[in-house]
């Protein structure tokens, strides 16, 4: 299981490498020979290195509150009519039998998902306006308002996207392994929002 520490690198290290992408796709694209932006690379760095521990708990709280998978009930009643040393026999390797497999529980895996796109993403996109527009705002209201104007366009493009991978996450996933593979898959998501951001 990674540590909180350890997704917190490969999320910032994904990040950061996903801004160089998109800066330099788009220098390619515009045939500028301008250099790298490393203020903006570290600023999605730092992104990574916030938002992770927050997803990590984030999603462990959904999963504690609400788990993907219930277990089936299934008593262990001796079937065979033998005899006493027999059924004795069978009772014991009956209790020594892993417990039953686990099936999805639909109503918790949609509930989680429900709030994994609204709250969830809400907090993460704050935090990732925040991270890539503190240091060029001085003003806290206007932060604020930089937030307020953007924050519900950046959660409409990311329902193209999320939901799918939240879907996947929830029903397929271990807890301890989810914010890693939404980094993996938000490195192309992160492309996007480099340069989404440039063009604001």
């Amino acid at each position: 299981m990674p540590s909180v520490t350890t997704v917190a690198v490969q999320s910032a290290i994904l990040k950061a490498a996903a801004n160089l992408t998109a800066q330099a796709l788009t220098r390619w694209n515009t045939r500028s020979s301008s250099t790298f932006d490393w203020a903006r690379v570290a600023e999605f760095a730092a992104f990574g290195v916030v938002s992770a521990p927050l997803a990590s708990a984030w999603q462990r709280l959904l999963e504690d509150r609400f788990p993907s998978q219930k277990r089936h009930k299934r008593g262990f009643e001796e079937q065979s009519r033998t005899t006493v040393a027999e059924k004795q026999e069978t009772s014991t390797s009956h209790t020594s039998l892993p417990p039953p497999p686990s099936r999805l529980n639909w109503t918790n895996i949609l509930i989680k998902l429900l709030l994994d796109q609204t709250v969830g993403q809400f907090l993460v996109n704050v935090t990732f306006l925040v991270c890539t527009n503190g240091a060029k705002i001085q003003s806290w209201s206007l932060l604020v308002e930089a937030i307020q104007e953007r924050i519900f366009g950046l959660i409409w493009a990311s329902w193209t996207l999320w939901p799918w991978v939240a879907l996947v996450n929830f029903i397929w996933v271990p807890v301890q392994w989810r914010v890693l593979v939404a980094s993996l898959v938000g490195f192309g998501w992160n492309i996007f929002l480099s340069i989404w951001s440039m063009r604001r």
